[in-house]
């Protein structure tokens, strides 16, 4: 994190006076969104800060053994004066769907993990690293806004978001300066095996609803050998089994990917009827970037992970993504 230590200068000089801070990440929050966000917010409040967590969309409730889940906000009905805004791990501004006029794009501050559409006065932003949860901690670690200790709340909520982006440490992305974070984030007083089987494990299939999908998911995965594609899908008629089941299957794409030698894996989503949500997928070895795919269709992400919005039925966008493959 070295080369980053003159951003995050900027960062700090840029929140200095300053009290009410916005803190906000992507729709459809994952493990590494919702801890890098509370991360902050306590580091935050315990330097004296007043931040605000938001998502636009509601977070999972497998992330309510993290601290501070329950104060993160999803309206701003009465919106207080931020006077700047942390926007973290979101890829595309789109996806954070913040309300207009909330805060100045002078005041607001990225970083992330993720190429795309990033805005701000400072953009801290390194594909390479394995998570946003990551950067954060050497910020607050190395270089931080104010003379406070990360708290035990702060690492918990930085290990959550680190052990999912790496795949519990197992993903390319991993490298050593990650398991130095991890290793310093658990003499805090926690245990790995238990944050892992919240953060990965719960909610997996936590109802029987999605226990029936997940079974539709894998009975309908099929390739396409000449493109080397696997995909499988699930319809808005499938989602009425259960209107939180959306979020409960963000991982399938990963199932996928790890259960197929196709180079290039796909899930796609019809989350309203008409508008698909799409999910790519790849294994380093097999040397197929998904973000590329993903950023023809408007989308982003990793080299290895990425996502993208398209209007149309799951056939329509499963040509279309077919016909982008090279």
């Amino acid at each position: 994190m070295d080369d980053f230590s003159r951003q995050f200068d900027r960062v700090n000089l840029l929140l200095s006076g300053k009290n009410n801070i916005l803190i906000a990440s992507h729709e459809n929050p994952d493990a590494d969104a919702v801890g890098s966000a509370l991360a902050l917010s306590f580091f935050l409040k315990n330097s004296g800060f007043s931040p605000v967590v938001f998502f636009a969309d509601p977070v999972p409730k497998k992330f309510s053994f993290l601290p501070g889940f329950f104060e993160i906000k999803s309206e701003l009905a009465e919106q207080p004066e931020f006077e700047a805004a942390l926007l973290l791990d979101y890829g595309d501004f789109k996806r954070l769907k913040l309300p207009d006029g909330i805060v100045s794009e002078e005041s607001m501050i990225t970083i992330d993990h993720h190429s795309g559409d990033q805005r701000g006065e400072v953009r801290i932003v390194d594909q390479a690293v394995s998570s946003t949860a990551e950067m954060i901690y050497f910020w607050l670690k190395e270089n931080p806004p104010a003379k406070a200790e990360i708290s035990k709340e702060t690492a918990v909520c930085l290990l959550c978001g680190i052990a999912a982006d790496t795949g519990c440490f197992s993903h390319v992305s991993t490298g050593s300066k990650t398991l130095k974070a991890a290793s310093d984030l658990l003499s805090c007083g926690m245990s790995l095996e238990d944050i892992v089987s919240k953060t990965l494990s719960s909610g997996v299939l936590p109802s029987p609803g999605s226990a029936n999908i997940f079974g539709k998911i894998l009975s309908r995965a099929r390739t396409i050998p000449g493109k080397n594609l696997v995909y499988s899908w699930v319809s808005a008629a499938d989602l009425k089994i259960n209107p939180n089941l959306a979020l409960e299957i963000s991982g399938a794409s990963s199932i996928i990917s790890k259960e197929s030698t196709c180079d290039y894996a796909l899930f796609l989503v019809e989350y309203e009827k008409g508008k698909i949500r799409g999910s790519l997928r790849s294994e380093p070895f097999k040397n197929k970037k998904v973000d590329v795919v993903a950023r023809k269709f408007g989308g982003g992400g990793h080299p290895y992970a990425a996502g993208f919005k398209q209007e149309g039925t799951i056939g329509e966008v499963l040509k279309k993504v077919i016909k982008m493959i090279e």
